[in-house]
């Protein structure tokens, strides 16, 4: 009986151990106040948006703020010093572009990222989209990445659920 109790006991911490470290390797949604003016935002930190590691490893992360509250701001990502200049969206064959810079210039490091806006009725058809493909585009390139409810792999998919959620708490949808 002990040692079954034992291997009970350390099955348990492995678990929520593994739980931990995914959680860390996979910022989850939080939701907070402003603190100058007390809006309320909505905010899931970038993840990765690719379903394979054949593809081009991007990632995206996502907010919606009280204040505007019509739009959805994402974070778009690609590895390495380079200039992000712009998104466009491949949903189920309906291409989504023209999604509006938020931020003057890319934000450097070992992920450059940079912030758009695009407006909520069409990030909620990214969220469900069963095959979406993701095209960063950068000076005279792009590169592309998938993922979507058909498509396995991608962070970013277990992510869309408690955001829209959220957003359907808050009656923005």
């Amino acid at each position: 009986m002990s040692k079954r109790f034992f291997a009970l006991c350390l099955s348990s911490i492995f678990f929520f151990g593994c739980v931990g470290i995914n959680d860390t390797m996979t910022p989850s949604l939080s939701v907070q106040k402003d603190q100058f003016d007390g809006s309320l935002i909505i905010n899931q930190p970038s993840v990765s948006a690719s379903s394979s590691l054949t593809e081009s490893w991007h990632t995206l992360g996502f907010q919606w703020n009280q204040k505007y509250p019509k739009v959805v701001f994402l974070e778009v990502g690609v590895q390495g010093v380079k200039n992000v200049t712009g998104v466009a969206f491949n949903v189920d064959g309906e291409v989504i572009e023209n999604i509006k810079e938020a931020s003057s210039l890319t934000a450097y490091g070992d992920w450059s990222t940079r912030r758009l806006v695009m407006p909520v009725s069409d990030f909620v058809k990214v969220a469900m989209g069963r095959d979406v493909k993701m095209k960063v585009t950068q000076i005279d390139t792009y590169t592309v990445s998938s993922f979507g409810l058909d498509r396995s792999g991608a962070i970013v998919n277990s992510k869309f659920p408690p955001f829209i959620q959220k957003l359907r708490e808050n009656k923005v949808l």
